[in-house]
Formats: structure tokens, C-alpha cells, sequence
């Protein structure tokens, strides 16, 4: 079952990939790329001329990998299409659809990946060099290439919260404290971060925890993004609603403005980079795909980005993952519906979001 609803578009696909159109789950569209040496692959990559990439990395960031993708592979361009994960997976519904097949590479938060796959969007493919995964992940084979892994933590501006007298928080539940009331933000469509909360303590706690959070009256955030750049400026003074790597990313350049807290169990969801049904630029898909998961292309990513690779001796930031210290507690992408719904409602009735 897709883990969100999704868009009427991609619900007909999936019908018409159920019904023998063409692509189905797209693992035939591949059979001849992966026979193919990375040598040929460039050749015939080459003559494609460049590859699609609809990705929710920020724009300069995406830029700056696709042009260390094309000095490795001279002739082969990364057009770009940046937007949030969410308009992503809609307009590639739509598109193919449509039977207007624009893009080649979809990376995004698994979930939505998952989504994709169920409506015929994504073909199977596994690359060469691809990661191997930790233990928690749980993908269908064929579609575990993890470009990342993204961890919810608690952010504070550690300035601003010294003026108003205030002890930085060590854990989720010391923002359920009177002295906090007002003073935090959170996300109410965060299932990702419940559903890890759920499996750290059990439904009955989690559910607790999170209407003692509302209760504390949190401004509602809905961007990863906007949750620590606001925290950045002062207002509100802390948030539970931020990505490790964005918050630490901020901590190292604005120290004195940014602060973070990594949970125990660490709440975490793997992301995903997987090359689209019918892919006008399909060598080209697969040689961006293959480099992007290899340890050169994670390198890069770490680098570029700061997010957190599943790839040893890539550089990830140990001040972001650190499974010995920080266990992670795992979302599942393939959350059923019907769960998935149930969290939905439980956090926005929480949340006053209802």
C-alpha cells in the first residue's frame, strides 16, 4: 500500500500499469542497460547527451553535484527540476500520465519513492556499486538506491534562548515543560518523525507525547528548510521539526545561532534516488544513478550537502549520525495506508490542524 494519498493522476497509472500498460513495475525497461559496461554506458550516454534529474536538493547544491558528474563524464549534462518532494512525485504522476515522459532520475524522501513505484513511475534497477544498507531499511529490491538518510532532531538558537532564561533541551520531552510553551515549532503532517516516535515507545506514549507537545501551544511549521532558518533568526527559540544535516550544516557556519539535539532512538528515513519509467535519456539515467550511489558520488554528496551517507568513509558528519551513539528508529516507506491515515489524523487532531 502507498504510504500517502496519492494524486488522482498517479492512482490512474498505477491502474494502467495493473492492466499490462506499458512499463508495469519498468524492471524489463532495463534488462539491456544492465548488461551494459560503464565504459559502453558512457559511449552510449554520450550520444543521449545529457540526463533529467527531478530532485528536492537545493537548487545551487543540485548544480554543483551535476557539474562533478559531468567533469567525471565530459558530454553528458544534468538538466535540472528542483521543487519539494511532494510537487515532484505529483507532476511525474501526471506527466507519464499524460504519456510525456520528461524525466529521467527522481530522488526523494522514500516515502513518496514508494508511492511512485506502486503507480508504475520508477523502473528496477540495481547499480554495481550500490549501497549496502543498514539494518532497519526496509525497501523492495531494486529500489534501494539510497542517495541519504534523513534524521529529525531538535534545533535551538542557543543566543536567544540564554536572554530568555532558558536551559537548552536535551530531549523531545523536555518542550512538553510550562517554560517552553509558545516558544518551539513543530510539523503536523511529520508522520515520518511519529511513526519513528511510535517505534521508539510504543503507540500509546507516542500519541501521549505528541499532545503534550500541542498542548504547549507550537508554532506549525511546514518546511524542514523554513523550521531551522526561523530558529536561526530567534523566533521561535528551538523546533522538532529539522533536519540533522540542514541544523548542523547552520551550527558549524552560525554557531552562536543554531544548536541541535540528536534524540535517542534517533528518528530516521531513508531517501532515494531511482531512474523513472520510460526515461527518454535511459544510458544517461543509469550512469548519473550509478555514480551519484558509488563512494566518489557520496563524497560528493556529503560534501556538497552535508546529508547523511550510508556509504562508509564518505566523510558523514559525526556530529549528525552516529548509530552506536544515536540508535536510529527507523520510518517504514511502505507504511500501510490505513496506518498511515490513522498517524495522519492522530497528529493533526493533536495539533488543533483537524
Amino acid at each position: 500500500m502507498a504510504r500517502w494519498a496519492l494524486p488522482v493522476a498517479v492512482l490512474a497509472l498505477a491502474a494502467t500499469a495493473a492492466c499490462g500498460g506499458a512499463g508495469g513495475n519498468g524492471s524489463a525497461n532495463n534488462s539491456s542497460l544492465n548488461s551494459k559496461s560503464t565504459a559502453d554506458l558512457y559511449s552510449a550516454a554520450k550520444s543521449e547527451g545529457k540526463v533529467t534529474w527531478y530532485t528536492t536538493y537545493v537548487t545551487q547544491q543540485a548544480q554543483q553535484l551535476g557539474a562533478a558528474f559531468t567533469k567525471k563524464y565530459p558530454g553528458v549534462k544534468v538538466e535540472i527540476l528542483q521543487g519539494s518532494v511532494d510537487k515532484l512525485t505529483a507532476r511525474l504522476g501526471v506527466e507519464q500520465t499524460a504519456r510525456k515522459f520528461n524525466d529521467d532520475v527522481f530522488q526523494g524522501d522514500a516515502s513518496y519513492g514508494t508511492q511512485l513505484i506502486n503507480a508504475g513511475n520508477l523502473v528496477a534497477y540495481t547499480p554495481p556499486d550500490g549501497p549496502t544498507l543498514p539494518a532497519g531499511i526496509d525497501l523492495p529490491k531494486g529500489f534501494q538506491n539510497v542517495d541519504a538518510v534523513l534524521t529529525t532532531v531538535i534545533a535551538y538558537n542557543p543566543t536567544v534562548l540564554k536572554q530568555h532564561g532558558l536551559t537548552p533541551p536535551t530531549s523531545v520531552q523536555d518542550l512538553t515543560k510550562p517554560q517552553w510553551k509558545g516558544q518551539f515549532s513543530a510539523d503536523d503532517r511529520n508522520v515520518n518523525w511519529y511513526e519513528s516516535l511510535i517505534n521508539s515507545v510504543g503507540h500509546d506514549r507516542a500519541k501521549a507525547l505528541v499532545q503534550a507537545l500541542a498542548a504547549n501551544r507550537p508554532t506549525l511549521v511546514e518546511s524542514h528548510t523554513l523550521a531551522v532558518t526561523q530558529v536561526q533568526s530567534g523566533e521561535p527559540l528551538a523546533t522538532i521539526a529539522a533536519y540533522g544535516y540542514l541544523a548542523s550544516d547552520l551550527a558549524k557556519r552560525t554557531p552562536n545561532a543554531m544548536a541541535l539535539v540528536n534524540p535517542n532512538p534517533l528518528p530516521s528515513a531513508p531517501d532515494v534516488v531511482e531512474i523513472a519509467r520510460n526515461a527518454p535519456h535511459p544510458n544517461a539515467a543509469r550512469l548519473f544513478l550509478d555514480w551519484l550511489v558509488s563512494r566518489e558520488g557520496q563524497q560528493a554528496v556529503v560534501r556538497t550537502t552535508n546529508r547523511i551517507s550510508v556509504v562508509p568513509g564518505t566523510g558523514t558528519d559525526p556530529a549528525v549520525w552516529n548509530p552506536k551513539t544515536w540508535k536510529p528508529a527507523w520510518s517504514s516507506p511502505g507504511l500501510p495506508a490505513d496506518n498511515f491515515n490513522t498517524y495522519t489524523q492522530e497528529l493533526k487532531t493533536a495539533f488543533g490542524a483537524a
